[in-house]
């Protein structure tokens, strides 16, 4: 995977955004082409996790340019992950078929 044009936002003490430009490899970069969001939280001292200590909450991937070979989205946190993959919609057509 190669990234470009990172860019973060932290919100307060305890949460923060970021976002990046993801290449999957092998696609090159002119296909498959994805915007990825995740969502970074830091514990308080109290639970006993390294206050300095950024976890990841979320993190997104949607496809990011209109003839993206990306085949959908991804979306993952502490459970795991789910993908959304794109899929021709079949429907009915002007003269009453399915196409």
């Amino acid at each position: 995977m190669t990234i470009s044009g990172s860019d973060a936002l932290i919100v307060s003490d305890t949460e923060a955004w970021s976002t990046c430009i993801e290449f999957p490899a092998g696609t090159g970069f002119d296909s498959a082409t994805l915007l990825a969001v995740q969502k970074w939280i830091r514990k308080s001292v109290s639970t006993g996790v390294d206050k300095n200590s950024w976890q990841l909450q979320l993190h997104q991937t949607i496809p990011w340019t209109p003839g993206s070979k990306a085949g959908g989205t991804l979306r993952c946190d502490r459970r795991g992950c789910t993908a959304l993959a794109r899929e021709q919609e079949k429907g009915w057509n002007f003269r009453g078929m399915i196409d």
